[in-house]
């Protein structure tokens, strides 16, 4: 029927009409409607060659490279790391950390993988933070970035970040937040580090305005006297988290911008007072910040499309559960990940791909 529109280097493909939105998303080769319809079918065009070259880019299992896999040393003769998970198995060891400590805080319902993630876990642009001690992953912090899905917290507090969007801001929320029991100064000291980081990617890196981030009502002391959040969002079930209370908070990141350790021609001495009994007082100097971002910068690695598979598919039913609209945002990303030929044998696989 389309044969005839074809070069050597082309494949064509007649699909459903009602499949057109799913492999339209097909962003590793040339893609095009042909005007000419019959029944409920349309013809696809993909160009090899494209796809050959574009493969190299994005399905490379090549080890991540030494730059990458830089960390900043900290804590007493620096026995911890923190660095950004950019590789599946800090990825895992990052879930399964927080999988733990939510069971034992019952948050969180047995489950066979042993990890807790979300869809945003898996967005391109959400960023995972770790703290290693030796090869192990005793901290760890994820960021969701707002974009065409939303926030996790819009399903509670959708009304009140919708305040922060219509006034231009841009915000950013922080999920699965977990510290291994080191004792109270290095849990103290792997937290400050990990929001220090956060601070940097979301700032600096993504242009992030504000940090939200639900908490158990119990918690939220803490938070707004060591971080200076205010609440934002009143008390609500958060079924997730097996109808544990939540409350959402805020954090207008001008603050860490003026309350971080100044530099000596920027310090407010008004402010130090109140500098010195948060936890910004401990953040990097400005001089520090510009030595670490370009590093930070080199660790951003989106998944890979085998983790995604892996994550949403393999591991968990994420991918079953996700909606039409979740499932077409990321298959603009993730689109050989849904085509991989021995994952097409695995019934729950096929139909996400008819979904």
């Amino acid at each position: 029927m389309y044969s005839n529109h074809l070069k050597a280097n082309e494949i064509g493909i007649a699909v459903n009409s009602n499949l057109i939105d799913f492999y339209n998303n097909i962003e590793s080769g040339e893609k095009k409607y042909y005007s000419r319809l019959d029944a409920s079918a349309f013809g696809l065009r993909l160009n090899l060659d494209d796809i050959d070259e574009k493969s190299k880019i994005f399905y490379n299992v090549e080890s991540i490279s030494e730059d990458s896999q830089w960390s900043h040393p900290f804590g007493q003769n620096d026995r911890y790391r923190i660095k950004i998970a950019n590789d599946f198995e800090t990825r895992r060891s990052a879930y399964e950390l927080i999988y733990r400590l939510y069971r034992e805080k019952e948050y969180a319902a047995p489950n066979d993988s042993g990890m807790w993630l979300s869809l945003y876990n898996l967005l391109p642009d959400t960023t995972t933070l770790v703290v290693m001690q030796e090869d192990e992953v005793v901290g760890t912090l994820s960021v969701v970035f707002d974009g065409p899905l939303g926030l996790p917290a819009d399903k509670l507090y959708k009304e009140e970040i919708d305040v922060l969007r219509k006034a231009g801001r841009k915000p950013a929320e922080i999920i699965s937040l977990g510290v291994a029991d080191k004792g109270r100064r290095s849990s103290r000291d792997i937290l400050v580090k990990l929001f220090n980081y956060v601070y940097l990617v979301s700032r600096h890196l993504k242009d992030a305005t504000d940090f939200v981030i639900t908490v158990n009502p119990h918690h939220a002391e803490y938070y707004q006297k060591t971080l200076l959040s205010e609440e934002w969002g009143t008390e609500h079930t958060y079924e997730k988290l097996g109808g544990a209370p939540a409350v959402l908070l805020r954090i207008n990141l001008e603050t860490p911008d003026r309350l971080k350790i100044p530099d000596r021609t920027v310090a407010e001495p008004h402010m130090e007072k109140l500098r010195k009994r948060t936890y910004y007082r401990f953040f990097h100097t400005t001089e520090q910040e510009q030595k670490i971002l370009p590093n930070l910068e080199m660790q951003l690695d989106p998944m890979s499309e085998e983790e995604f598979y892996c994550f949403a598919m393999k591991k968990t039913d994420l991918w079953d559960h996700a909606s039409p609209r979740e499932k077409s945002y990321l298959s603009k990303h993730y689109f050989k990940a849904m085509m991989d030929i021995e994952a097409l044998s695995v019934p729950k696989f096929a139909d996400a791909v008819a979904a």
